[in-house]
């Protein structure tokens, strides 16, 4: 008997002992008697055998098939997921497509484990002719399980570990994620190491229960339990902290094909972190996690070879990982490729191509984008000069807190260029751009105060602000000081 049936749905029927195959009592012909008497009797179970028998016209059956879809709707209307399923399937497909799927259902229910393992593939992932349905796809996977399917054992557990598609059952999922682990599954160790490490389906987080499952799975050569072994040595200020064994467990997944880890060994030979400082060998497993399709290696190492940081400088390698990047919508890699197109790094400068790039980012939220676009329409550089184009750029990365962005909205608020004037909401742009050390922001503020134009003159108050800007090497700033020096001792 599928296990579902029993602990689930509560329609136990005798006659399922006849059904399965494996069994010296397998008998369909008198399955298919004890499911019509039972069916006479109301049982939704046996409704829904009774059914697939007269559909299919197997043990002996006479095919009837008007009656079995009687039979399938009884039985659906008592909730009997089962047989909902065949009565929604019986109205989306045409008989011939059906009636192969009923036959192969049958198998399912006589536990044949190849049609076991055929419905959980068309249910898992909505194969046609039917629709996803978690409930029924493991319901037959469980066939599997239990005749020690070591993937069937792992992919149960799991699922009942995530609750994908079905409640969440802790108990189940250990159940079958322990039997594929003793059957030699480094995937089921892992799982349940991470079950134990984040907690998951109502599970007390025990960081050595799991660092118990992660080395098992590790030893299995599983590279996510690698990399997880990895992650965990890798944390600042614990016991488990040790940046060599770190290195040792990421360099094993990276070899394993693990993308992050790869990425993470090789920030590491980069800086000499657990391992000897080695470029070559960072540059190594940088490509490799970024052929494996890890964004943040490619951002990371297009930058590192942009800057000359860490690495020697690249810019054609810089050039082609951020065009990768951001040709997958990484905000961070457009505003980056912008940068170059803008600068007439690698690329030949072009403002337009430059723009493509900043309003790619900035329309995905990416804040310097939305920044540089602002001065690109500000200043008519490669686009005509629209300064209520600017205004709006400037406020949306002023409101993801860009101080430069809240400087140049500021003042564009105080004298009304592209935007209604507001000389209070200006200041307070202002002040707070000031208040983060920005020092174009303490230069205007300096200034306002200083010329009275928009504000009360406060010759005190403006050098408050000049001065701080001035200590960050502002020239503008200084010349301004050194004027009012000049006026104050005549």
């Amino acid at each position: 008997m599928i296990e579902s049936q029993s602990t689930e749905e509560g329609y136990y029927l005798p006659s399922r002992r006849y059904m399965d195959c494996a069994s010296p009592e397998f008998d369909l012909h008198e399955a298919a008697v004890q499911a019509e008497a039972g069916a006479a009797e109301g049982n939704p179970d046996a409704r829904y055998l009774h059914g697939l028998f007269l559909y299919t016209g197997e043990g002996g059956a006479h095919v009837d098939q008007a009656t079995a879809s009687e039979m399938f709707s009884l039985a659906a209307s008592t909730g009997y997921r089962p047989a909902e399923t065949v009565r929604r399937e019986l109205e989306a497909n045409d008989p011939e497509t059906e009636a192969d799927m009923l036959a192969l259902r049958l198998r399912g229910e006589e536990r044949d484990t190849d049609a076991c393992a055929r419905l959980f593939d068309l249910y898992d992932n909505g194969r046609a002719p039917v629709k996803k349905d978690h409930s029924e796809a493991i319901r037959f996977y469980t066939v599997c399980a239990e005749n020690d399917d070591v993937a069937a054992q792992n992919t149960v557990g799991f699922m009942f570990l995530m609750g994908k598609g079905i409640r969440k059952d802790r108990e189940r999922a250990v159940r079958w994620l322990k039997a594929a682990a003793d059957n030699g599954c480094g995937q089921a160790m892992y799982r349940l190491g991470k079950m134990y490490d984040e907690g998951l389906c109502d599970t007390e987080p025990d960081l050595k229960s799991a660092m118990a499952w992660y080395q098992k799975a590790a030893d299995a050569d599983d590279p996510d339990a690698e990399f997880a072994l990895g992650c965990i040595y890798s944390m600042p200020r614990t016991k488990y902290s040790d940046d060599r064994e770190a290195a040792r467990m990421f360099g094993r997944a990276a070899e394993n094909g693990h993308a992050e880890a790869q990425y993470q060994i090789g920030m590491m030979y980069a800086y000499g972190q657990g391992v000897p400082r080695d470029p070559s060998m960072a540059k190594r497993y940088l490509e490799m996690s970024c052929e494996g399709g890890y964004q943040q290696a490619m951002v990371d190492y297009a930058n590192m070879c942009f800057e000359g940081q860490a690495l020697p400088k690249d810019y054609e390698t810089a050039a082609k990982w951020f065009t990768v990047a951001a040709n997958r919508c990484n905000g961070y890699a457009q505003y980056a490729l912008g940068c170059m197109y803008a600068s007439g790094y690698h690329f030949p400068q072009n403002s337009t191509e430059a723009i493509r790039w900043f309003r790619e980012a900035a329309e995905m939220g990416e804040v310097n984008s939305q920044y540089a676009l602002a001065c690109f329409y500000y200043e008519g550089r490669g686009v005509e000069k629209d300064e209520a184009e600017a205004v709006m750029w400037f406020d949306q990365a002023a409101d993801q807190g860009h101080p430069a962005a809240k400087a140049f909205l500021g003042m564009l608020q105080i004298t009304g260029t592209g935007t209604r004037q507001d000389v209070e909401e200006g200041l307070r742009n202002l002040n707070e751009s000031a208040d983060t050390g920005y020092y174009e922001a303490q230069y205007y503020l300096g200034k306002l105060y200083y010329e009275g134009k928009y504000v009360n003159k406060n010759v005190p108050r403006a050098k408050k602000f000049l001065n701080l800007a001035a200590k960050q090497g502002d020239r503008d700033a200084l010349a301004l000081l050194n004027k009012i020096k000049t006026e104050r001792s005549r």
